[in-house]
């Protein structure tokens, strides 16, 4: 069972699973009581499936005396890993979904249902972000199956059902809550995962997460805890919303892969510094950082600096949203991305285009924006110089161009108070490019001759570029 960091050095996060819903024509029930949970659960087992795996072999030192010279002990045993998850079936002719960490290297995966059948199952396709996989089963007849649910309908405190194969113990049943909604765990850029206290444990991975209605609204993927040696639950499950896998199976399953919608721009937080130095009316969406040259983005005269507000008239809770939005539109759809500049906001058309394999993942890590807002003194601290073609980091998102690198930071500064580094380029301040430290000099300038009291600038890092927001002073 793959396990991984979530948050501080100490809380580990154990991966775990996947999503689904009901079975067509099951009868309503009454949801009022417990007693009822024994109705809803037992026509759901059969389609809660076991999986085990052979996954690629390692070597391990064999046993021997090494002190009289063995020659044992310079062999090597070759031992396949033996590893165990959980799954669920989505259509009667066999296609089973689950993650794609309970199959990743595995060279023999077989199905075990409740009833005792085994199958060889075979992998038809597999997701990293979400981390989501699709097997398929031939099992010479119509299975039983279940489906997903809308789990943007849930709410927190909805009662909630996992099954799933925990420690190798099938058909394992837990009940519980929805603890929280739309978590970001700061693993991807996309996070929204489903909370809940219904334990999950290692082998629950892939496994669904069932509302009352027996409708998948999660996929079990990871548990929270504490310590090194976390090996159960402390009532923190995480899974996957059935929204969010709905598309990415789906994909899966008619394609073999999944085709991510792809505009050309990276995108931040909206943090209240960036927030209140632009004039926004809410840090909904998120603000570009990135171009991609030649890309939808670009065609469109988007820019970095200008603010997503809003995806086809919806306005996004946060930059997650957007990317989820824009990720999963299909390749060929025009969308209309409503676009702050400059205070004022207008409606921008362009038509999704598909990632290609080798650039950048939508999903990846990003660096976090600095709300940089905390100090202001009479110089801000940096002394500059024209960067060399040659410091600009080429990249997707950064294919080069001019920049003013800060070459020295002085101590108790503000640019030192804002974490700030010799070598960091600066790209643009508020939406002009800048080429040489008189440009910075000028735009600063001209910023507090209007009166500003903060400046967003653009930087380069090793990790890529971000936004800050840069206190001002009369110089």
């Amino acid at each position: 069972m793959h396990i991984m960091r979530l948050a501080a050095a100490l809380v580990m996060a154990q991966v775990l699973g996947c999503p689904v819903r009901a079975q067509a024509g099951s009868a309503p029930l009454d949801l009022n009581t417990a007693q009822e949970l024994p109705n809803i659960v037992q026509p759901l087992l059969s389609a809660v499936v076991n999986i085990s795996v052979l996954k690629h072999p390692k070597s391990e030192p064999a046993k021997g005396d090494s002190a009289k010279g063995d020659s044992a002990a310079k062999k090597t045993a070759v031992l396949p890993e033996h590893a165990f998850g959980s799954g669920f079936v989505i259509t009667d002719d066999g296609y089973i979904v689950t993650n794609k960490h309970v199959v990743d290297g595995a060279y023999d995966v077989s199905v075990s249902f409740s009833d005792g059948a085994v199958f060889t199952a075979d992998i038809v396709a597999v997701n990293k972000r979400p981390d989501l996989a699709l097997l398929k089963i031939d099992a010479g007849k119509p299975l039983p199956f279940v489906k997903f649910g809308d789990s943007d309908a849930l709410r927190v405190g909805e009662p909630v059902i996992a099954i799933g194969n925990p420690f190798g113990l099938s058909s394992s049943v837990t009940a519980g809550v929805v603890s929280a909604l739309n978590r970001d765990v700061n693993v991807t850029m996309i996070d929204d995962f489903i909370q809940t206290d219904a334990a999950i444990n290692h082998g629950n991975s892939g496994g669904p997460l069932f509302n009352l209605k027996g409708e998948v609204i999660g996929v079990n993927w990871a548990i929270y805890g504490t310590g090194q040696a976390q090996s159960g639950s402390a009532g923190l499950g995480f899974a996957i919303p059935a929204n969010d896998a709905k598309w990415v199976v789906e994909e899966m399953r008619h394609f073999g892969r999944l085709r991510a919608g792809f505009v050309g721009f990276r995108v931040d937080e909206i943090t209240p510094a960036i927030q209140s130095v632009l004039g926004l009316p809410s840090r909904a969406g998120g603000i570009v950082t990135g171009i991609v040259q030649g890309a939808p983005a670009a065609a469109s005269g988007i820019q970095e600096g200008d603010v997503i507000v809003a995806f086809n008239g919806h306005e996004p809770r946060d930059v997650r949203a957007l990317l989820r939005s824009l990720s999963a539109t299909a390749p060929g759809t025009k969308v209309v991305l409503e676009v702050w500049r400059n205070g004022t906001s207008k409606p921008v058309e362009l038509t999704v285009a598909n990632w290609t394999d080798g650039t950048y993942d939508p999903a990846g890590p990003q660096i976090a924006p600095h709300d940089m807002t905390r100090h202001v003194a009479a110089d801000l601290g940096l002394k500059l110089a024209a960067a060399d073609a040659s410091k600009r980091r080429d990249s997707l998102f950064s294919p080069g161009g001019p920049a003013v690198e800060i070459v020295d930071v002085s101590p108790n500064s503000p640019a030192t108070d804002l974490r700030i580094l010799p070598g960091t380029l600066i790209l643009r301040i508020g939406s002009d490019k800048v080429a040489s430290p008189k440009d910075v000099n000028s735009k600063l300038d001209e910023a507090r001759t209007r009166g500003a009291k903060k400046i967003l600038m653009l930087v380069e890092t090793p990790d890529g570029p971000h936004w800050i927001v840069m206190p001002l002073t009369e110089s």
